[in-house]
Order: structure tokens, then sequence, then C-alpha cells
């Protein structure tokens, strides 16, 4: 199979997934939270009604646990469906992401492109994107992020660095818990015709840099 055909059907899965995630959010949306809020609604009705202190004290919990669950659900929702790339541009929807998946963290994203890239392109890594910025958040414990994007030898480059916990990249192949997501960036970013570098040392933090052509070229080719 030649290279522009990897690419090609890379590009028809990548969209495949992304309607799935849009049929996904949208069953969230309009199901499962409105249920909820509905529920919460009569409890909220229910609550006005009782006079006993311990009933209306188990209510408050039950209401605790119902807004709990719509906040999860709305998170989810905001993984599933990022915002516009066509709206805001992929720095800004990086950005966004970054501030609403962790408000508390410290973090940077540079804008260094010289032009908004192809949709697919966009598209392709912004999930990847996502992919390293949750292993940080997530499973390295990272206090600090920064993110670079920048125009590099005909395609586009994609910079996360974290000072989380760092790992083994030696051990990639046999990826422990958290780090799974890892080797399939590198594979991914292959198929697309571009390549995905990992530099990571126990306790020294995690850089993973990504570069994707805007037209087909030989996998895993690296600009000069």
């Amino acid at each position: 199979m030649s290279k522009p055909q990897r690419r090609s059907i890379l590009a028809r899965l990548e969209e495949a997934q992304e309607e799935e995630r849009r049929r996904i959010a949208a069953d969230l949306h309009d199901d499962s939270i409105q249920v909820i809020t509905a529920a919460d609604l009569r409890l909220a009705a229910l609550d006005r009604m009782l006079e006993d202190p311990a009933l209306k004290r188990e209510v408050a919990e039950i209401h605790q646990t119902l807004q709990l669950a719509v906040d999860r659900l709305r998170k989810l929702l905001f993984e599933l469906l990022p915002p516009a790339f066509d709206r805001e541009g992929l720095s800004t929807a990086l950005e966004t992401y970054v501030a609403h998946r962790e408000p508390a963290i410290e973090f940077s994203v540079k804008d260094e492109l010289e032009g908004e890239p192809p949709e697919e392109i966009r598209r392709t890594l912004f999930r990847m994107g996502q992919e390293a910025i949750n292993n940080a958040l997530k499973h390295a414990g990272a206090t600090r992020l920064d993110v670079v994007l920048s125009s590099q030898d005909g395609g586009t480059s994609l910079l996360v660095a974290d000072d989380g916990r760092g790992f083994d990249v030696e051990g990639l192949g046999r990826p422990a818990p958290g780090h799974i997501g890892l080797p399939t960036m590198v594979e991914r970013a292959s198929l697309g015709g571009g390549w995905c570098h990992i530099d990571s040392t126990p306790g020294g933090g995690t850089t993973v840099q990504v570069w994707l052509p805007a037209s087909p070229v030989a996998s895993g080719e690296q600009p000069g």
C-alpha cells in the first residue's frame, strides 16, 4: 500500500471517529444530561414539600450527586466536541482545552504558525495534542505545560512539554498503564506521513513533538 493510500485511509478513519464522537456527544446532551436535569428539578420540588430535617439532608446529598454527574458528563462532552477549529483556530482550541481540562495548571500556548493547516491536519494534531496533554495531567503529575505550534518544512509541528515525573522511553514497547496512547501517537503520525518523537526521563518531565506534512510524504520522513 502506497503512502498516499495509507494517509487517505487514516483521514477516513479519523473522520469516522469524529462522526462517532459527534453522535455520542449529541446523545449525552439530548438524553443523559436532560434526564438527570429533569430528575434534579423533581427532587427540588420534593424538597419543598418536606419538613423533616433528616429527609431534607438526604435530598440535598442526592442533589449534590446529580450535579456531580452532570458536571462529569459536560466535561466528557467537551472532550468529545472541542472548540470549532474554523472559528477559533488550532492554537486557541488547544489553549481552551487546557484551560477547561485543568484550570489550576500553569501553561502557555505559543502560536508560530504561518497560517492555519488544512482541516485534516488540524483535527489530527488536536487529537494528538489532547492525548499528550491528558497524559501529562492525568498520569505524569505535571504542574506546568508548554505547547508550541509552528510551521516547519512544509508541514506543521506540535510540541507539548511538561514538568511531570517522566518515564523510561525505552519501555514504550511495553507501555505501562497511562502510556498506552503514546506509542499510538507514533504510529498515527507515521501513517500521516510525519513523525512523532517522545523524549522523557524518570523525574525529568516529558516532551512530545509531532510533525505532519501538508501533503503526503514518505512515512517517517523528518524535515531537515
